[in-house]
């Protein structure tokens, strides 16, 4: 069974496993320990205006997403932060129902922008110029 809904606290432990998981494999290579990325997500979830989901199969956390909303003169934007899937299940659709998902949010409290942060040109970039 497929779930896809907002993250709350007590996701935060299970979410920096899987961080790190994610983000100290290819291609990223990066150094995190679990403290480290509990406490990058702990401070992305404590900004105002906090707005992430999980993504569970089977009950087995498969990703996330996180971002907060900030006021602009034009109304309201997303800035998504951080958004993660499992190495083995990198290229199955998750990130795209995840950011699907957070779009319908969005929308709903009349969100009109989303952000995203990554570096150019890598598989990240590629993803939201295809999503």
């Amino acid at each position: 069974m497929i779930n896809i809904y907002a993250l709350e606290n007590y996701h935060l432990k299970s979410c920096a496993q899987l961080y790190l998981d994610v983000f100290n494999a290819e291609p990223w290579n990066d150094s995190w320990s679990v403290d480290g990325a509990y406490m990058r997500l702990k401070d992305i979830v404590n900004s105002p205006h906090f707005v992430g989901v999980i993504y569970e199969e089977d009950g087995i956390l498969k990703g996330a997403l996180l971002g907060n909303c900030e006021q602009w003169f034009e109304g309201m934007h997303y800035n998504l932060r951080e958004m993660f899937v499992a190495n083995e299940a990198q290229g199955s659709g998750i990130g795209r129902k995840m950011l699907t998902f957070m779009e319908e949010k969005l929308k709903i409290e009349d969100v009109r922008t989303m952000l995203l942060f990554t570096s150019r040109d890598n598989l990240t970039s590629e993803f939201y110029k295809k999503n």
